[in-house]
């Protein structure tokens, strides 16, 4: 029963993990909205407004990217594990 709990564990932490990032992506496309909008308000010059976006534009690669490095990194650490345990003759 232990594995089978760790496994819907971890796949239940890759969901909400994967929605926590589609939040994060939808929050930053807001968020270069907003620095358009402030552009156009005069809040902000063009270049500063553009500046900002690209920050966040980086910022949300970069999370991106580590969540794809994260979730091959989990996936391939069990794949080592239920090996582990395969080889095992006493989990056998």
């Amino acid at each position: 029963m232990e594995g089978a709990y760790a496994k819907s564990w971890s796949a239940k932490m890759k969901a909400d993990l994967r929605t926590e990032l589609d939040l994060l992506n939808g929050n930053v496309i807001e968020m270069i909205g907003l620095l358009k909008c402030a552009a156009d308000a005069g809040i902000w010059t063009r270049q500063e407004a553009a500046r900002h976006e690209r920050r966040l534009a980086l910022l949300r690669t970069k999370l991106n990217a580590d969540f794809r490095e994260l979730m091959a990194l989990r996936e391939r650490a069990s794949g080592l594990q239920l090996s582990a345990q395969s080889a095992d003759p006493i989990t056998k």
